[in-house]
């Protein structure tokens, strides 16, 4: 593949991530989802991961870490939020 074609690819999967934060955060304010809904930690889980292959891909360090760091903060919140159900 041409190497413009996966800088596509990914900047593709960079805004699709943006996406997911930007949903999870106005449905987390208009009081439609709450923080501790598996919805929520699922949109900022994969808009994490999404993000951090992109930024991966542009040899940005700080913006992978930032978003690597988000979703295993979004994994840690399902894992808690499913032990406090139990």
């Amino acid at each position: 593949m041409h190497q413009t074609a996966y800088k596509l690819i990914f900047d593709i999967t960079g805004w699709f991530g943006a996406l997911l934060f930007l949903i999870a955060y106005l449905l987390l304010i208009i009081k439609v989802w709450s923080a501790s809904s598996l919805i929520f930690h699922l949109f900022n889980l994969f808009g994490g991961l999404l993000l951090f292959f992109s930024a991966m891909y542009d040899n940005s360090y700080p913006a992978a870490f930032i978003n690597i760091a988000w979703a295993f903060i979004a994994a840690y919140g399902i894992f808690n939020d499913n032990l406090r159900k139990r």
